[in-house]
């Protein structure tokens, strides 16, 4: 759900959610270990995006297929749109191996394929070389734009979130790792049974993630004591 904000994903339901957590005096608390994911992943992000990102897409403009040209004289072409899109299947698919964020890497290609076809209509173009510099200025406002969100939302308890200090619950992080579930996602969940156990109130576990963890509600209830819901039922199961 944190994350799902900070990138600007699934809105109205989080703008539904956060309006309940006003508008009833909710307490939308974020354990230990899903802070701590969510830096881990933003950071494996920020780097791919800051070290990985621009070199690839060069490798891919200079030549890295064919035959090598210098990006100081070469201008764009249609067929860079071409060498582009070749390289972003390449960039998706180890954004999916190592599981980064897709969220900026999609906002990046968009900027590219958008400034790219301006270019190729233009009579006047600018080098390669050129396009390069301002492509990193956009690499950098996106890595910059990510930490700050995220910073924003979760470090500086921004909005409606607050941090808990809440850690695993042995037994229930036990039971919930027996019956299959993800070492994470156990982690996070059995947390907000320490809360239940800690402070006495009825407390839920709200995301998006319906493969790993809404599909299997029943189970996760069953064995860790927790119900799980998307945030716009959240309200209906804290009544």
């Amino acid at each position: 759900m944190v994350l799902s904000d900070v990138l600007g994903q699934n809105k109205s339901r989080m703008d539904k959610f956060k309006n309940d957590v006003k508008n009833h005096g909710i307490s939308c608390l974020v354990s230990k270990t899903v802070q701590k994911e969510c830096e881990d992943k933003i950071k494996r992000t920020t780097d791919f995006l800051g070290n990985t990102l621009k070199d690839v897409l060069v490798a891919y403009l200079e030549g890295i297929r064919g035959p090598t040209r210098d990006l100081t004289s070469a201008k764009p072409s249609n067929n860079d749109l071409r060498i582009i899109e070749e390289a972003f299947l390449t960039i998706n698919q180890s954004a999916r191996e190592f599981d980064l964020f897709s969220d900026p890497f999609q906002a990046i290609e968009e900027w590219i394929v958008t400034s790219l076809d301006s270019e190729v209509t233009k009579m006047s173009k600018v080098s390669l070389s050129d396009f390069v510099q301002r492509l990193t200025a956009t690499v950098l406002k996106e890595t910059t734009r990510l930490l700050s969100d995220f910073e924003t939302l979760v470090e500086l308890e921004g909005d409606y979130v607050m941090k808990s200090s809440e850690i695993p619950d042995p037994v229930a992080l036990g039971n919930l790792l027996a019956i299959g579930i993800h070492q994470l996602d156990a982690a996070h969940i059995s947390s907000v049974k320490s809360h239940v156990g800690h402070k006495g109130q009825n407390a839920i576990f709200i995301t998006f993630d319906y493969r790993s963890i809404l599909l299997k509600g029943a189970e996760i209830t069953q064995a860790g004591g927790i119900v799980c819901c998307d945030p716009i039922y959240g309200l209906s199961h804290i009544r």
